[in-house]
């Protein structure tokens, strides 16, 4: 990664972080109900629509930002 896409990283996950609000409260609703017993790929599905979102909203946030 750059150094300039690097400063601008932190500001592209909060802007995701926001964008994918809704992504994010449902995956961790997901995880909140397994609770203490997670096991891994038990929420994938949330999880993979949580990944997408987030790679979606980077990719728009560093591109608007260069």
């Amino acid at each position: 990664m750059s150094g300039l896409a690097r400063d601008r990283f932190p500001a592209a996950i909060s802007a995701g972080l926001l964008s994918c609000s809704k992504e994010a409260a449902v995956y961790g609703g997901c995880i909140k109900t397994l609770l203490p017993e997670v096991e891994r790929g038990v929420c994938d599905r949330e999880f993979q629509i949580l990944k997408s979102c987030m790679r979606a909203a980077l990719r728009h946030a560093l591109a608007k930002s260069s």
